[in-house]
């Protein structure tokens, strides 16, 4: 009898802290910081990361599906609308006045997200035309990126986002519609189209140097280019750079011993030569000014022209040249 009395007592006592435990864990409004609390969250869900962090889903009286994020010391550092649009006593919270009354905001017909980095604070939203778009700040407020989907960015505002010695580099005048800047730990990087439609992209250095630059035809328009060009440009029996599989790789004549001062035409040693009248001279100084070096040999290959050198980074590449001599593409070697 003893014994079937204690174990009764002690199912008793485990009973109780169970009860304790999940009263002390069932999600309560009152924790939440005040935005939060405000909107009186139905279906409300909160738990604790490892980390400390808590993680928050609800739904507001008007059916809209609320994530968000709280750190350690319970400040309110991501909120998400999930299918709709934030409440604007989220947005008045974790967006500054200053901020809220730039003009890059004006591009915005909603908001559906905000994130409070160390560094900076992303915005994202929908534009009037349901498109979406992304804004980034620094800590000072300062404009720092612009990310906008099938439209381009107000060219004064590309002209804020972009340092003077960028905004001078000639291949900025090959966009044709710019797309998204981003400044990112002393780079800028820059996408968009050109006047074909082709997806452009390049990086840059405070100083304006280009650090990365290409384009992807791949993902352009499709309609009027030839065959050999929707095939990845590769030409009948091509397999990427090291040309046809079964035949090892390619001539150490094209890797080796032919570095100079710049492109060249192919002589002798050379596969097919380049179209009459390409002026290998203009491109050298172009690409040269770009960061390029240690050209090889220029060489024709189907619609394109194949280029070996070593980018700004130091690696060594195979530049895709269209005949006008600008770069489409870039690919180790």
């Amino acid at each position: 009898m003893r014994r079937f009395t204690t174990s009764a007592a002690m199912l008793a006592l485990i009973a109780g802290i169970g009860t304790n435990a999940m009263a002390q864990t069932a999600p309560a409004a009152g924790d939440l910081p005040a935005p939060l609390a405000g909107l009186n969250l139905n279906n409300l869900e909160i738990e604790t990361k490892r980390d400390g962090t808590r993680e928050i889903e609800g739904r507001t009286a008007e059916g809209v599906d609320i994530e968000a994020k709280i750190d350690m010391a319970g400040n309110l550092i991501e909120v998400e609308a999930d299918g709709g649009v934030l409440p604007q006593s989220l947005v008045d919270a974790m967006v500054p006045a200053d901020l809220r009354g730039q003009q890059v905001m004006t591009l915005f017909g909603s908001l559906t997200e905000i994130k409070q980095r160390p560094e900076h604070v992303e915005i994202n939203g929908r534009q009037p035309t349901g498109a979406e778009i992304e804004a980034r700040f620094d800590r000072q407020n300062g404009l720092i990126g612009v990310e906008v989907d099938d439209a381009a960015i107000p060219a004064d505002l590309v002209s804020t986002l972009l340092p003077q010695a960028v905004r001078g580099n000639e291949v900025i005048g090959q966009f044709d519609r710019i797309e998204e800047v981003m400044n990112r730990n002393g780079r800028v990087m820059v996408e968009g189209e050109d006047a074909n439609g082709y997806d452009m992209r390049a990086e840059f250095d405070a100083d304006g140097r280009v650090l990365r630059f290409g384009r992807e035809e791949g993902r352009g328009p499709k309609g009027d280019r030839p065959a050999e060009e929707r095939r990845g440009d590769r030409g009948p029996g091509q397999h990427g750079d090291h040309g046809p599989r079964g035949e090892g790789p390619r001539n150490a004549d094209a890797r080796e011993g032919q570095r100079g001062d710049g492109p060249r035409g192919a002589d002798a040693r050379g596969p097919a030569p380049v179209p009459a009248g390409f002026d290998a001279v203009a491109v050298n100084r172009k690409l040269t000014q770009a960061g390029y070096k240690d050209f090889g040999f220029l060489r024709a290959q189907g619609p394109r022209l194949m280029l070996e050198a070593t980018n700004p980074q130091g690696e060594a590449v195979t530049l895709e040249l269209d005949r006008q001599g600008e770069v489409v593409r870039e690919t180790a070697r």
